[in-house]
């Protein structure tokens, strides 16, 4: 007979199954398209469909952000961004079309960097560090680097639903995974780093499972 401890873990591992099912369903799309460009746009698309659900009263963009210390450098070096998560009311968005934006620098709230894999994490740290630099300084905790797929676990310690609380994410960006490598099963832990992370920026620090 299973105790209540195992019951709870069971139910969480179904529910992260059940969360990442449209990802792990890429082995139908596969079936018509293989291009990893293409399967990895996928999987940023349904990233973005649950940042939109998980923080409705912010906006959900890719593109860029710009500052205004930006006009002193190449421009060609603005780097672009994933997923920016912005506050419309900050300031307005420019050039601003479907789910392309310029967003300004005081409106930035959160960014996600997304990989469908990662060989080097050594250089995936130096992006997520340089794009933290497109956050205000209050937010520039808020920055994750979200793999799909990983054969390691990214995020080096227990998950809790405040782990953005620590500061130690202002100086080494946080990254988590999603998929478990070749296995393609679901990383419950990983996956509530991205669920946690978007509940703390909709403002929720007391969830318990």
């Amino acid at each position: 007979m299973k105790n209540n401890e195992n019951i709870w873990q069971e139910h969480w591992n179904i529910f992260a199954e059940a969360f990442i099912h449209p990802i792990t369903s890429n082995g139908l799309l596969s079936k018509f398209v293989s291009n990893p460009d293409i399967t990895g746009s996928f999987a940023e698309s349904y990233i973005r469909h649950i940042a939109k659900s998980m923080l409705p009263h912010y906006r959900i963009s890719s593109g860029a952000v710009i500052r205004p210390a930006d006009r002193s450098k190449n421009l060609k070096t603005i780097p672009q961004c994933d997923i920016i998560i912005w506050d419309p009311s900050e300031l307005p968005a420019l050039f601003e079309q479907e789910e392309f934006a310029l967003v300004h620098h005081h409106s930035v709230r959160a960014i996600i960097e997304v990989k469908r894999s990662c060989s080097n994490i050594n250089k995936f740290n130096k992006q997520l560090i340089e794009l933290q630099k497109c956050l205000p300084p209050k937010y520039q905790k808020n920055i994750l680097g979200l793999v799909v797929s990983h054969p390691k676990s990214l995020f080096p310690e227990y998950v809790q639903a405040d782990w953005l609380e620590n500061e130690k994410w202002a100086t080494i960006p946080a990254k988590t995974r999603l998929l478990i490598g070749r296995t393609g099963k679901a990383d419950t832990h990983g996956i509530f780093v991205f669920i946690y992370f978007l509940s703390q920026i909709a403002g929720h620090k007391n969830i318990v499972i």
